[in-house]
């Protein structure tokens, strides 16, 4: 996969913040696969989209707040999330960080920083999914020889 290739999903509730965030996603080459303004709707987009990387406001419409929809999201998947905030208070931030290590960013954020911030969670998700595969084939040469 080229990073240029990665799919975004954006969970956001103020449409406007989303559209110029999906314009500058898109303007760095990014494919966004779709906007979402609550955490129900993000959770069903990752299973049923599985993008590459997922940007998540913590303050969604609706009952459950982003930090919430991730958690979930985290326990059907292996799909980065990125946290972007407008809130800057250290209980939000320190939740954040315990939820997600991909990134946290607060509003207004550089296009150079949210760039190497997907960039550096695609990778990652990529190597990890690597890493696993090997172990799986060591595992399973392991117990082929056992077997011989």
């Amino acid at each position: 996969m080229q990073l240029i290739d990665t799919r975004v999903l954006i969970v956001e509730d103020e449409i406007v913040v989303a559209s110029e965030i999906k314009l500058r996603l898109e303007a760095m080459g990014f494919q966004v696969i779709g906007i979402v303004n609550n955490g129900r709707d993000a959770i069903a987009a990752a299973n049923e989209h599985y993008p590459d990387v997922i940007l998540m406001d913590i303050t969604l419409k609706g009952k459950m707040n982003g930090l919430e929809a991730t958690r979930e999201i985290s326990r059907e998947t292996d799909i980065p999330v990125i946290f972007i905030t407008a809130h800057t208070d250290t209980p939000t931030l320190d939740s954040a960080r315990q939820t997600s290590s991909h990134g946290i960013f607060t509003k207004p954020f550089s296009d150079d920083e949210l760039k190497a911030a997907i960039q550096q969670a695609t990778i990652s998700k990529v190597m990890t999914r690597h890493l696993e595969a090997e172990d799986r084939k060591k595992d399973e040469e392991g117990f082929l020889e056992r077997e011989e």
